[in-house]
């Protein structure tokens, strides 16, 4: 995945890339930059670059990236918000949804993680905690549910 931006500082065009595949490079007038992600289960990289006083910042969430100049999203308008603002419980409600999705139905219950994960980090970045735990809790029913409905189909056709 590739995205560039040409950014205009003090009327100096500056050209910003962010490169994702085998790891994640940034690269700002050509020189690159790596980085890594700050979740162990979704892409989540908040970068920041300083070019002539301005304070640029690259963040992608997921499959979602965006660049902030001086504290204001090119892509969205919104206001820039800092991905260490992300509560640490959404965090743990992510690894809990995804790994034990996994360890209840396999990859559906895995991919059910995943997606809730994404939901979890929207809302812990708008800080609305109240309903990032009822996100959680609606992905712990879609999957205890899941098992249960894969449980009793395999007890139906004698293959349990």
């Amino acid at each position: 995945m590739k995205k560039a931006w040409d950014v205009t500082v003090n009327g100096t065009v500056h050209k910003v890339e962010y490169r994702a595949g085998f790891g994640v490079k940034i690269l700002v007038n050509g020189n690159a930059y790596k980085t890594r992600s700050q979740n162990w289960f979704i892409n989540m990289i908040d970068y920041p670059i300083t070019i002539d006083g301005a304070e640029i910042r690259i963040v992608a969430i997921g499959n979602k990236i965006d660049l902030a100049v001086n504290g204001r999203y090119l892509g969205s308008g919104e206001e820039y918000v800092p991905l260490n603002k992300m509560p640490v419980m959404g965090n743990v409600f992510m690894g809990i949804s995804i790994i034990g999705g996994f360890l209840m139905t396999k990859w559906l219950g895995f991919l059910i993680g995943v997606l809730f994960s994404f939901l979890y980090a929207s809302l812990g970045l708008k800080g609305k905690n109240g309903a990032m735990i009822g996100a959680f809790v609606g992905c712990v029913l879609i999957q205890v549910a899941l098992m249960f409905g894969v449980a009793y189909l395999l007890v139906m056709l004698g293959a349990y």
